[in-house]
């Protein structure tokens, strides 16, 4: 516990933790009701010291797990590439192999040995 002689949380770190939780699933893990808990992220009623304590620890614990067994956090999803994006390297053209008349000479008279 950082602040342990604080009555009140933080509403903006609280708000950090909740960002990208449903409503629903966020009470349930708090054991509040979700009307209390939207009031809390609406900034109607103070939210309690431990709010914020628990969802930081509830952060680390998460994140020591998924390192324990080596998992990588995973990361926002950006959205869809789409095909105008998408940049494709422009092929070279394949070059005809030369043929001398130096390559010629040897080679028939490599033959006409054989």
């Amino acid at each position: 516990m950082r602040f342990p002689n604080l009555r009140y949380g933080n509403p903006t770190e609280f708000a950090h933790y909740a960002m990208g939780l449903p409503l629903a699933d966020l009470a349930r893990t708090l054991r509040r009701d979700e009307r209390t808990v939207r009031d809390w992220l609406s900034g109607k009623q103070r939210v309690p010291w431990w709010v914020p304590e628990y969802m930081r620890l509830r952060q680390m614990e998460q994140a020591d797990i998924r390192r324990q067994m080596n998992m990588t956090a995973l990361g926002p999803r950006l959205g869809i590439v789409r095909g105008n994006v998408i940049e494709l390297a422009v092929r070279r053209p394949k070059k005809e192999p030369q043929i001398t008349d130096l390559r010629l000479d040897d080679f028939d008279q490599a033959r006409i040995a054989l």
